[in-house]
């Protein structure tokens, strides 16, 4: 079953769904999977492209803008933070993804600066950081924890690492969009390396706990303007 935000749920014209380990491309978008989606390639960075239409090769990238209804646009994770964002009319639509690489290079932050600098108010814009590993789940090396503490240290003691040498990417992001000016923000709560269902089973693809292999894909799409 795919995962819905009742942030973004309430944004008229607009369809969205993040995936899940039983449902990696969400039902909803299934039948358009590849046809109708642009092609991309995601490298960690910050690097933020528009999409204009199906099948349109955006290159390589981590974030996706669209400011026209269709083509819907997505990012993969397995672990990494999905990030589905839209303007409150339902008229424009964002997705990124966020890995650690991505957290501490301010990928966040660099989605807001691009609406921004496309004209964009972010403060009419909503966003939904969705399932992600969580600070129950990603221990890092001593030294990577060390380059957040002093990277994200405004966000004062123990935000950004609040355990010792566990990260907690999802809230990094949400500070980074809220404090780049994104008016609503929605934190999903569930850790894809060990949520799982009541007889045990996992409920979302985590690199962490399978290796490389089965990912999920983070859709959004503006369906009328």
């Amino acid at each position: 079953m795919h995962v819905v935000s009742a942030l973004l749920a309430g944004t008229p014209g607009l369809s969205h769904a993040f995936g899940t380990r039983s449902e990696p491309i969400p039902e909803p978008f299934l039948a358009d999977w590849p046809e109708r989606f642009p092609a991309w390639k995601q490298v960690h960075g910050v690097r933020i492209a528009e999409a204009r239409a199906a099948r349109e090769d955006l290159g390589e990238c981590d974030g996706i803008v669209c400011f026209a209804p269709g083509p819907p646009i997505a990012v993969t994770s397995a672990d990494c933070v999905p990030i589905l964002a839209a303007r409150r009319d339902g008229r424009a639509v964002a997705a990124l993804h966020s890995g650690w690489r991505g957290t501490l290079a301010g990928a966040s932050t660099a989605l807001v600066r691009e609406l921004v600098r496309r004209g964009e108010d972010p403060s009419r814009w909503s966003a939904a950081v969705g399932p992600a590993i969580g600070p129950c789940c990603y221990e890092v090396s001593v030294e990577l924890a060390r380059d957040f503490e002093r990277e994200f240290a405004p966000m004062g003691d123990s935000f950004a690492v609040p355990a010792e040498r566990r990260l907690d990417l999802p809230a990094i992001n949400a500070w980074q969009l809220r404090d780049s000016g994104m008016g609503e923000v929605e934190i999903l709560r569930a850790c894809t390396r060990c949520a799982a269902d009541e007889f045990g089973n996992p409920l979302y693809a985590s690199y962490r706990r399978e290796g490389r292999g089965l990912q999920q894909r983070s859709v959004i799409v503006a369906t009328s303007m």
